[in-house]
C-alpha cells in the first residue's frame, strides 16, 4: 500500500525516462475515497488503454489504493491528501493546504513537462483552474456525477477548457447554466471486456448454499441511500410473497449496512439476502450463476455495473433515472421501472422468473448492446481526440484573461434563486 504523505511532500513511485518530443505528457488528477469503484475504474481502464506512443500519463491522487493500482500500470503516481475549500467536511477553510496544492501542481507541471491537465472529478478543478492558468495549459474536467450548484461554483467547473460528461443528464446541468455548447461533450463510459473476461472459479449457489431452482438476484454498489438497496430488499420480499424463489446477493459496503441488516431481519429475509461486502472479484461473481441484476438507485448518471452485468448476458431491472436509460434499452436489454417503486421492481422480477426465454433474450441483447455502444476502445479513442483538439491550438489554454464563464455562473445562481422563491411561494399557498 502506498502511504499518504503530508501535503508538503511528493511521493513519485515511478518516473518515465522517455523524453520523446512526439509525446504529450498529461497530468491526470483524481479525488475520491480510498476505494476502486465507478470513477476510479473508468480512469484505470482509460490509462490502460491510452496510446503511449502519443501520450505520457502522470497521475496525482489522494487515494493509496488508487495509487497502488496505477503503479501496476507502470505510470508515474503522486499520492497525498487533497484539502478542499468550502467542502462538505472539515476542514472547510484550509487555505494553507489549498495554496500548497497550487504550488505542488505547478511543480508537477514543470517537472513532468505537462501539456494538458485531466481532472477525473470536479473537485480538483478548484486548484487546477489556477495551476492551468499560471502555466497556460488546457484543463479537461471529466465528470462522473451531477454536482449541486454550490459545488459547481466552488470547484470552478464553468471555467475549464472542456467538460467531458459521462451521460446527457450530467451535461444538461451545465447547458442549463448557459455554458457554451462546444465546451461540453458527452462521452459514455467504456467497458473493458478483456478485464471482465476472466476465468470463472465461482459458483454462487455452492458458495452460499442455494438450491438449484433458486432465482438468484444481484445488486452492487456503495451501501448509501441513493443506491436504493432498501428498495431492492423490499422488492425481494414482495416477489417472494408471489411464490418466486428469489435470493438476493448484495455486493458493496457503506454506512447503510447496519440499517439494511435491520431491514433484512424485520422482513424475515435473513436466509434470503446475502451482504457480501466489498469484493475484488466482481467479474467472477457476474459469471457465477446470477440470473438477474437489480438496481434500486434513486440517482445514477450512467450505471457502470449495469453495463458490466449486460456484458455477461445478465438482464437488468433498473429505475428510469439519470443516465440509466442510455445504458438499458427497455424491453430489449432489460426492464426499466419507475423510480423508488419496489412494487414495480417486484412485478418485473416475477415477470422475468415466469418468462425464462424472454429473460435469456434480454441477456443476449444486453451483451450485444454493451459491445456495440460501450467498448473501452471507443471511449479511449474519443477522449484522445479531445486531447488532440485541446493540444492543437493555444486557444484552448487557460490564462488569467480568458475562459471565465461568469455569465454561466450568474445565470445558474439566478435560476437557483428563482426556483427557491417559487417553491417557497408554492408551499405558502
Amino acid at each position: 500500500m502506498v502511504a499518504i504523505k503530508q501535503s508538503s511532500e511528493l511521493n513519485i513511485t515511478h518516473k518515465s525516462n522517455d523524453k520523446s518530443p512526439a509525446k504529450s505528457a498529461i497530468l491526470f488528477v483524481h479525488y475520491g475515497s480510498n476505494w476502486i469503484r465507478g470513477s476510479e475504474r473508468c480512469l484505470l481502464d482509460l490509462l490502460a488503454q491510452l496510446n503511449r506512443q502519443q501520450f505520457t500519463p502522470v497521475v496525482w491522487c489522494n487515494s493509496p489504493l488508487m495509487a497502488e493500482q496505477v503503479q501496476k500500470l507502470q505510470i508515474a503516481v503522486i499520492c497525498q491528501p487533497f484539502p478542499l475549500l468550502f467542502g462538505w467536511r472539515a476542514p472547510r477553510f484550509d487555505f494553507f493546504g489549498f495554496f500548497n496544492l497550487i504550488t505542488q501542481g505547478i511543480t508537477l507541471v514543470r517537472r513532468h513537462r505537462i501539456k494538458l491537465i485531466h481532472s477525473n472529478s470536479g473537485a480538483p478543478c478548484q486548484w487546477l483552474n489556477i495551476v492551468a492558468r499560471k502555466m497556460k495549459l488546457p484543463l479537461v474536467a471529466h465528470l462522473h456525477c451531477r454536482y449541486p450548484l454550490r459545488d459547481r461554483l466552488s470547484f470552478g467547473l464553468h471555467h475549464v477548457s472542456q467538460l467531458v460528461a459521462v451521460s446527457q443528464p450530467v451535461a444538461k446541468q451545465y447547458l442549463n447554466d448557459s455554458m457554451v455548447t462546444a465546451q461540453v461533450t458527452v462521452v459514455s463510459n467504456g467497458i473493458n471486456q478483456q478485464r471482465l473476461s476472466v476465468p470463472c472459479t465461482l459458483d454462487i449457489r455452492h458458495l452460499l448454499g442455494l438450491a438449484a431452482n433458486d432465482f438468484v438476484l444481484m445488486s452492487a454498489g456503495s451501501l448509501i441511500e441513493r443506491k436504493g438497496m432498501d428498495l431492492v430488499i423490499m422488492a425481494l420480499a414482495l416477489a417472494r410473497q408471489q411464490a418466486v424463489p428469489a435470493k438476493l446477493v448484495i455486493v458493496g459496503e457503506g454506512p447503510c449496512r447496519a440499517q439494511l441488516t435491520q431491514q433484512i431481519k424485520a422482513l424475515n429475509l435473513t436466509g434470503d439476502v446475502f451482504l457480501l461486502g466489498e469484493r475484488s472479484d466482481m467479474a467472477q461473481l457476474l459469471q457465477s450463476g446470477i440470473d438477474l441484476f437489480v438496481s434500486g438507485a434513486t440517482e445514477e448518471v450512467f450505471g457502470l455495473v449495469l453495463a458490466e452485468a449486460g456484458l455477461h448476458q445478465i438482464p437488468v431491472i433498473a429505475p428510469k433515472v439519470g443516465g440509466i436509460p442510455e445504458v438499458i434499452s427497455h424491453n430489449r436489454s432489460g426492464l426499466l421501472v419507475a423510480p423508488q417503486a419496489p412494487c414495480q421492481i417486484a412485478q418485473a422480477i416475477e415477470f422475468l422468473y415466469w418468462q425464462p426465454q424472454f429473460c435469456a433474450q434480454l441477456g443476449r441483447e444486453a451483451k450485444k448492446r454493451v459491445e456495440r455502444l460501450f467498448p473501452i476502445e471507443k471511449n479511449a479513442n474519443t477522449i484522445e481526440s479531445i486531447y488532440q483538439e485541446m493540444l492543437s491550438s493555444s486557444r484552448h489554454n487557460l490564462n488569467w484573461h480568458s475562459h471565465w464563464s461568469t455569465k454561466a455562473q450568474l445565470i445558474s445562481v439566478v435560476k437557483f434563486l428563482i426556483k427557491k422563491i417559487t417553491n417557497q411561494c408554492h408551499n405558502l399557498n
